[in-house]
């Protein structure tokens, strides 16, 4: 789960300089995403993660008690903080 919470993260990363890169090289005025924009996109790629690892598990249970213990990684304040480190990452370099 630790996993696939960075490399959500961190992709969202490279979206937004990738996207940074692009308008810079069309000339355009570079603005930065809102925390809200990234935590939103962030959240998509880990749900997309999630859904992929919970399709691999077939018992009920086992299914129940990892969606179970995804949310709660999703609340814990390192994935919080993860996200925000990302952000000012991304901010910076604005």
């Amino acid at each position: 789960m630790d996993s696939a919470i960075g490399k959500s993260v961190k992709a969202t990363l490279r979206f937004y300089n990738e996207l940074r890169k692009q308008v810079l090289a069309r000339g355009e005025v570079v603005r930065p995403p809102t925390y809200e924009t990234f935590s939103t996109m962030a959240r998509g790629l880990m749900d997309a993660h999630k859904q992929v690892d919970l399709d691999r598990l077939k018992n009920a249970s086992m299914r129940e008690l990892f969606d179970r213990t995804w949310s709660q990684k999703l609340l814990n304040y390192s994935t919080q903080k993860l996200q925000r480190e990302a952000y000012e990452t991304l901010i910076r370099r604005y």
